[in-house]
């Protein structure tokens, strides 16, 4: 009991909330998690006041760093819930950062509206073309080819 008090304490004092244990990293307005081999972040808009910014970036990249530890996963981040601006905040964050070579095999946008998808997957061809990213309005599709990545990567590194 003692040993899971500590580690749990340590835990939170690296990432502003951890829930299950560590299978769930909560900070700045996301979520994340692996599930099935897939890395997923989910943003809630929580009234979003303050605009998206660099600063989100390192808490977000502290978190994938630290669940993928040291693998490769596809990253799903799931947008719906936020307004255009903020979707195309974090894409634009997420683009920037080349430290996610590391640990993503591909990157898959969930996203609410035709006009998102469009700007993301033009944005995605002439930014962010190391890493391949494919722009989805559905849920279960994105999960489908996010899993479909996984184990073709790992499939042919066996």
């Amino acid at each position: 009991m003692l040993l899971e008090v500590l580690w749990h304490t340590n835990c939170l004092s690296v990432f502003n909330q951890i829930e299950d244990m560590c299978n769930k990293i909560k900070c700045k307005k996301a979520k994340f998690w692996i599930e099935d081999g897939v890395l997923i972040c989910e943003f809630s808009d929580d009234n979003c006041i303050k605009k998206f910014s660099e600063y989100f970036s390192e808490e977000y990249l502290k978190a994938i760093t630290k669940l993928s530890n040291g693998g490769y996963f596809p990253l799903l981040i799931d947008l719906r819930k936020l307004d255009k601006n903020y979707a195309f905040s974090i894409a634009l964050i997420l683009s920037k950062r080349p430290e996610l070579k590391l640990a993503i095999l591909s990157k898959s946008f969930v996203v609410n509206s035709y006009f998102l998808k469009f700007v993301l997957t033009i944005f995605g061809r002439i930014y962010d073309s190391i890493i391949p990213n494919r722009i989805f309005m559905n849920y279960n599709k994105a999960i489908e080819y996010s899993l479909e990545t996984h184990q073709n990567f790992y499939a042919h590194t066996k």
